[in-house]
């Protein structure tokens, strides 16, 4: 069983699936593309945008059997 999972999420470490809060919103990783200067362009299932900048840091939820190895 998955247990959710509280993650420092970068341009670096953001997966598809993790959930970021964004304005009191919960919104899913759907896409993530690379930008220049090492950023990321988030799309989330609603259709929402995020560029992350590459030293930008947010916290958000992972499910454990997500992790990387």
């Amino acid at each position: 069983m998955s247990v959710p999972e509280v993650v420092e999420i970068t341009a670096e470490t953001v997966l598809v699936g993790d959930v970021i809060q964004v304005g009191g919103r919960a919104l899913v990783v759907a896409d993530r593309i690379l930008t220049t200067r090492g950023g990321r362009r988030l799309e989330f299932a609603t259709g929402e945008a995020l560029t992350l900048h590459s030293r930008s840091r947010l916290t958000g939820t992972r499910l454990n059997s997500r992790r990387r190895s």
